[in-house]
């Protein structure tokens, strides 16, 4: 085969397997994102779009941000989207994942209809199946309200505010809502801006009188619901309102105390002595810290947990946007992996510093003011000699004082504070010293290597050949060898030494 013949049959061969990539996947972005009826779109279909409207047939996943969106058409794969708002009253072969504002699951005006084949998982403020929609799968979500209209064939869990169930669940229901007693018309208001129309509802449990749940209702809120419906399975109620326990002479307020001075007891001891007894070099390090710089260490012990919180959050929510994207892509072996990793070094960290900051900062703290102690009532020298006394003197002055009724959480806030505060102070000298030493080590070995270099031949001729100076002016002025101008001069007057430093 001649070759230019051989380089057009391979860039034809090329093209064909570029325009079959192209075909996989799709991309829309832009203000108006349509996908007409008229139109197949084979594999994937990625969105970046203001408004996105499928009216057509995708054969793949749709995944992507569209902040007004309707699916009218058919998806053969899943839906991953996130926006304001999700009209669908087209077909979901897959499951449907969604993040947002509304959600509005409607059937067209012939008759009944399964808009998503699969499960529904989402988290939108109000989300409203229609009155002839069917779902075969689960519903799992959250948000303000649910208003189920449609018939569910497999189990509901939501968490929110409200819920309204008119219909029938084939499945259980499990659902934790608000208090009937609340209103919800700031929610409306702050949607304005948005130009979303929302009707919100009353908070609560609300099941109609012709609504069926042929599974159990478990349902958690402040007060019992009034169930209309009929329900065939066992119905299970959870208060949030806590319960008023009266003070009777059984639970007085002795018997309070001695309970929480015993688990204080027993908790700060047993941190205390496996410190002492594994690092004791480490767990003492900090009382310095303590002893010289109290209220620096109260300072930043309360700012350290307190950036702990934000910090812990960012933490979470940057594994799951690195978790999110294998997700999407169905990336399950590598999600397994990224997702377990990320899990591990997230729970070990927050994890170590909040036991640091709850029990090993406390238990810190103890032993310093067991030491403060022993130095008052026994002296300094005895007080060293006796550290595992002055872990039990600690111990029990902070757990009486910590157990006290209304007032001993701020004991143990004080204590937490400065034993993390000392920590952190701790932990910033071994840093320094770190450093110092490092710094000290190259400054030695430079040192020696100057010291190795000899100098060359060229060098020595030159300091042997230069004067030494006793002085700047010396170099500067000529030697007191000619007599002229110097006649008349008082005797005895040297001009050496007149212009010589001192």
């Amino acid at each position: 085969m001649p070759k230019p013949l051989r380089l057009i049959l391979f860039a034809t061969v090329l093209c064909l397997l570029s325009a079959g990539v192209s075909f996989a996947r799709s991309l829309r972005q832009g203000e108006e994102c349509t996908v007409p009826a008229d139109m197949v779109i084979e594999g994937a279909l990625f969105t970046l779009c203001q408004n996105l409207i499928v009216a057509g047939r995708v054969e793949g996943n749709v995944i992507g941000i569209g902040l007004r969106s309707e699916i009218s058409g058919d998806v053969d794969g899943n839906v991953y989207l996130a926006g304001l708002e999700l009209d669908l009253n087209g077909t979901i072969a897959g499951d449907l994942h969604y993040a947002g504002v509304t959600m509005n699951l409607a059937a067209p005006a012939t008759a009944a209809h399964q808009p998503v084949r699969g499960q529904i998982i989402f988290a939108a403020l109000s989300t409203q199946i229609g009155e002839s929609v069917t779902v075969p799968g689960p519903i799992t979500g959250l948000g303000y309200q649910l208003l189920l209209d449609g018939a569910v064939k497999g189990e509901i869990s939501y968490w929110g505010s409200a819920f309204a169930l008119t219909s029938v669940v084939h499945g259980d229901v499990y659902a934790a809502v608000g208090n009937p007693a609340s209103v919800a018309t700031d929610l409306e208001t702050l949607l304005l801006p948005l130009e979303i129309e929302l009707s919100a509802v009353t908070p609560g449990l609300a099941i109609a009188s012709n609504a069926t749940i042929h599974g159990a209702l478990e349902y958690v809120g402040p007060v019992e619901a009034e169930i209309g419906g009929l329900v065939h399975g066992s119905v299970t109620y959870h208060s949030t309102t806590p319960a008023i326990v009266p003070i009777t002479p059984e639970h007085d307020l002795s018997r309070l105390f001695l309970e929480q001075f015993k688990r204080e007891i027993a908790v700060l001891l047993t941190v205390g002595l496996l410190g002492t007894i594994i690092a004791p070099k480490q767990f003492r390090s900090p009382l310095s810290n303590l002893r010289k710089r109290p209220a620096s260490s109260f300072v930043i012990g309360m700012l350290l947990f307190i950036l702990s919180f934000p910090i812990a959050l960012l933490m979470i929510l940057v594994s799951a946007i690195i978790a999110l994207p294998l997700a999407l892509l169905q990336l399950d072996g590598v999600l397994l992996v990224i997702g377990s990793l990320l899990t591990l070094i997230d729970l070990s960290v927050i994890g170590v510093f909040y036991f640091t900051a709850i029990l090993v900062a406390r238990s810190i703290f103890a032993i310093g003011v067991g030491q403060l102690v022993l130095r008052i009532a026994v002296g300094r020298e005895a007080a060293r000699q006796m550290p595992r006394i002055s872990l039990l003197a600690g111990v029990i002055l902070l757990a009486t004082l910590a157990s006290l009724p209304e007032v001993g959480f701020l004991f143990n806030a004080l204590a937490l504070f400065m034993g993390l505060g000392a920590i952190a102070g701790a932990v910033a000298d071994w840093l320094h010293a770190i450093r110092a030493d490092a710094y000290e080590r190259q400054q030695t070995t430079t040192m020696d290597q100057s010291a190795i270099v000899s100098p060359s031949p060229t060098d020595r001729q030159v300091e042997e050949k230069a004067p030494a100076a006793r002085h700047p002016s010396a170099a500067l002025l000529p030697p007191f060898s000619q007599p002229v101008g110097f006649e008349d001069l008082p005797e005895g007057f040297n001009p050496d030494n007149f212009f010589a430093d001192e």
